[in-house]
């Protein structure tokens, strides 16, 4: 057997799940991939048999995807959960650009039932979303915010949700963000201020949304990378 096949039996029991043959054309891909996947084979191949079902299946698919992407760009080094060897809940990826500006990214995949309500259901939940994500971001760093929706999501629609919920914070709907684990809006906003932006990946659009109220802005040439990426 070649060595991507000992890689593919040593990540998962089952070659008959539908991830395998992509995740082996990643592997064929991408040398870099290829490394990450063989540091990290136990890693994946734990969040694997753990999936429950199907979408649990997708979303530690978006997690791989987002790192086989992030890979194509020559410049990125790749650390999966680096937080999680000190215990503490932090985003997916660390990753280092260019030797020295690091920067993290935890992906959300946007499921299917979340995006096919009415426009202002949508939004509601893509909010909802939002909240619950920028808990994760740890202080003194950028930190972006992969998301990889199922149907169309478009730019458009994170701007507007983004600016809904800060317009909530600043006029101090605190019910709302009190429902959702902050102490009160201003708890949120606080919170809110790490996440350096957004990179968007839906079948009909790529974006990269950066927050205006980022505490750590990302630095131009980051951005004009990651925006490269949707073109891969």
């Amino acid at each position: 057997m070649s060595a991507i096949d000992d890689l593919l039996d040593a990540i998962f029991d089952d070659r008959k799940l539908p991830l395998v043959p992509e995740f082996a054309g990643w592997l064929r891909e991408s040398r870099r991939f290829r490394a990450f996947a063989t540091l990290y084979r136990s890693k994946i191949r734990t969040k694997l048999k753990n999936t429950r079902d199907d979408a649990g299946l997708r979303d530690v698919r978006a997690e791989l995807e987002a790192a086989a992407l992030l890979l194509r760009e020559e410049r990125f080094t790749l650390e999966y959960e680096a937080y999680a060897a000190s215990r503490q809940r932090g985003p997916d990826f660390t990753v280092v650009f260019k030797t020295h500006t690091r920067f993290n990214v935890e992906v959300r995949r946007v499921r299917s039932i979340e995006l096919d309500d009415d426009a202002h259901d949508r939004a509601g939940k893509l909010m909802a979303v939002l909240c619950d994500k920028v808990g994760q971001m740890p202080p003194s760093l950028v930190n972006l915010l992969w998301l990889t929706a199922d149907h169309d999501l478009s730019e458009a629609e994170l701007t507007q949700a983004a600016g809904a919920l800060r317009l909530l914070a600043e006029r101090k709907v605190e019910d709302y963000f009190t429902r959702r684990g902050f102490e009160n809006a201003a708890d949120f906003l606080r919170q809110y201020q790490k996440l350096s932006g957004i990179v968007l990946r839906a079948p009909e659009g790529r974006a990269v949304w950066l927050n205006p109220l980022a505490r750590h802005k990302a630095p131009p040439d980051l951005v004009a990378a990651l925006r490269r990426l949707g073109d891969a």
